[in-house]
């Protein structure tokens, strides 16, 4: 019988981050101006950055992040009197390795410098996805993997995510919009109504210039630990939609543990003999992080407690 199987590595597909955070106002001034030092800081750093408002356009060539203003976060309450500015921190579209150069040193002066995270702020990954263009059935591929395990996925982020209306779940008819979608043509017919404030957001995949998939489900961190993880993690589920052809499922998986190793197992995170013979040691630590994450939210303190003596 013949052997399909392959490696599971970390691609060199571009990627996009966004960290949304608060930081205090000390003193005089407004947010605007904790946005401009920001941005001097981390340029001082040698990370060349820009500060402006809220927009989609593109960060300009010659920086590496934007320090945006975003309305949709909420500032932070435990002490009365305090005013705060509403942060969102972009990268330019880059490979994994360059991030793991830049994001480490970026969230330490982010930290640094007062920010903050609470329940109205996310953390977003977008990755490049040119393959819409020619080859649109990737993207039914990649819809169907997340209507199947997206139960699973939510529960690797606090639970206060899958009612955020942010960052909402799919439906089964969203899933099978796509079935009929044999061109790039018809994607864009299907995209053009599509709510963006979804777990993935698939809207960007109709723009030339973007062509990205967006995963906004994880909550707001400055924990490159986090961010790693959750950066490796969806650019494996990405990657395995598009190399593998992943089928609709009327039932999605429970959000069991025997539902997340099938996730981890299917998508490359986790040694399988009869699809990914060998799998990266950065992407196997993701699978073992993803678990512990999973039992966090999932396994009651007692429970684990016990399993641990």
């Amino acid at each position: 019988m013949l052997c399909l199987c392959v490696r599971s590595d970390i691609s060199n597909r571009l990627i996009g981050v966004e960290i949304e955070c608060v930081l205090p106002i000390i003193g005089v001034g407004e947010g605007r101006d904790v946005q401009r030092l920001l941005a001097e800081v981390l340029s001082n750093h040698g990370i060349r950055s820009v500060a402006r408002g809220y927009t989609h356009t593109a960060i300009p060539h010659d920086c590496k992040m934007a320090v945006e203003y975003d309305v949709s976060l909420r500032p932070e309450s435990k002490y009365a009197g305090l005013s705060w500015a509403k942060v969102e921190v972009k990268t330019m579209p880059m490979q994994y390795e360059e991030l793991q150069r830049l994001l480490p040193q970026s969230l330490e002066i982010i930290r640094y410098c007062g920010a903050r995270v609470n329940h109205s702020c996310g953390l977003h990954v977008h990755h490049h996805f040119p393959e819409a263009n020619d080859r649109p059935d990737t993207v039914r591929s990649l819809q169907r993997l997340w209507w199947r395990f997206h139960k699973v996925i939510y529960g690797l982020v606090p639970p206060s995510r899958i009612s955020n209306t942010y960052c909402r779940p799919p439906s089964q008819s969203e899933v099978q919009r796509f079935d009929s979608v044999r061109s790039f043509d018809d994607l864009c017919g299907t995209l053009r109504n599509a709510n963006r404030y979804c777990g993935l957001n698939l809207a960007n995949l109709s723009n030339l210039r973007r062509q990205t998939v967006e995963w906004r489900i994880h909550g707001g961190t400055t924990d490159w630990q986090k961010i790693k993880a959750w950066v490796l993690a969806t650019q494996r589920w990405s990657e395995h939609a598009i190399n593998r052809s992943c089928h609709y499922k009327p039932e999605p998986v429970a959000n069991t543990q025997a539902g997340l190793n099938s996730l981890l197992v299917t998508t490359g995170l986790k040694l399988n003999n009869r699809i990914y013979s060998k799998v990266e040691k950065e992407l196997r630590e993701t699978g073992k992080y993803l678990l512990r994450r999973w039992k966090h939210f999932n396994v009651p303190r007692k429970t684990q407690n016990k399993a641990a003596a």
